[in-house]
């Protein structure tokens, strides 16, 4: 059997496998995909491919889950070429709410490591893409700077540059932007943070308040910020819902539009605090394992 057909069948066995599993296990090998079907870099241009490949959601067919198994596997191979072309359709999935992407792409990014920061932080100063996309590419650079500590520093130094530009339009990003600094314990950070604070460009619907970012740091702040964001528009009078003559439908359609955004922000928010806590389960389970072996 030649290469060619070898890689074909592995392609072939990826689209047949199923549903995924959404517990997370997969970022520490469960399932190991690499070992399971022996891949190697002569799979990824494949991968890529499978990754890329839409089929349509209501679908019967298993082949409906084969992208998120590719770019699982790409993760754990740690293939640096995936990123763009994974940046590059973010948008689509997005414009179609799938929530695999939004659960999976930070840990696939955040896998391959630092060979991925530069693309990742390009894609996040970009206005051109849209804030949903931009804030799972900086949950990307989080979860480097996690699992690639030496990486922290420059990690945390894009995030508070852009946050630091205290632009209101991208209040929504912004929000994401301070719970990822949070997530990372990001202390030096805290003076920007309060600062944008204070500047009110930070959506407090996703990481909480001034008070709440304050508290979860663990410092007093500078006195610059209110505990609580004064004056912020909800998402329905955010959009634009302000029903004028005749325009019943358009603003039924509006108000229908800012509930699913605002589910959306409560989703990703419950699938960070989520993350958290298999984080922190693990960490334990790792002390438990070293306390243990030094019984012995």
């Amino acid at each position: 059997m030649s290469k060619s057909e070898k890689i074909e069948l592995v392609i072939e066995a990826l689209k047949r496998r199923g549903r995924p599993s959404s517990d997370q296990s997969w970022p520490d090998g469960q399932p190991d995909y690499v070992a399971e079907y022996e891949l190697t870099a002569e799979h990824i241009p494949a991968l890529i491919s499978l990754a890329s490949t839409w089929v349509k959601v209501d679908s019967d067919d298993d082949a409906v889950y084969s992208q998120v198994h590719a770019w699982r596997a790409l993760g754990q191979l740690r293939a640096a070429e995936a990123v763009q072309p994974l940046l590059d359709h973010q948008q689509e999935l997005d414009d179609l709410d799938d929530d695999w992407y939004l659960e999976d792409f930070h840990l696939v990014f955040g896998l391959i490591g630092p060979p991925a920061i530069d693309e990742l932080t390009t894609f996040l100063k970009d206005t051109s893409n849209t804030q949903f996309p931009r804030g799972k590419a900086a949950s990307g650079l989080a979860e480097i700077a996690i699992r690639f500590p030496e990486s922290r520093q420059q990690v945390i130094e894009i995030l508070t540059d852009l946050l630091s530009r205290h632009d209101k339009t991208q209040a929504e990003l912004n929000g994401h932007l301070v719970w990822d600094l949070m997530n990372l314990n990001a202390v030096e950070a805290a003076e920007s943070i309060e600062r944008a604070f204070a500047a009110n460009v930070i959506d407090p619907t996703v990481a909480g308040d001034w008070g709440d970012v304050r508290h979860e740091l663990g410092i007093e702040g500078l006195g610059l910020a209110p505990e609580r964001t004064p004056g912020w528009l909800t998402i329905a009078e955010r959009i634009g819902i302000a029903q004028k003559p005749g325009g019943k439908t358009r603003a039924n359609a509006a108000v229908t539009a800012a509930r699913k955004q605002q589910q959306r922000i409560q989703d990703q928010r419950k699938l960070k605090e989520s993350k958290e806590r298999a984080r922190a389960k693990r960490k334990e389970q790792k002390k438990s394992r070293k306390r243990n072996r030094k019984a012995r």
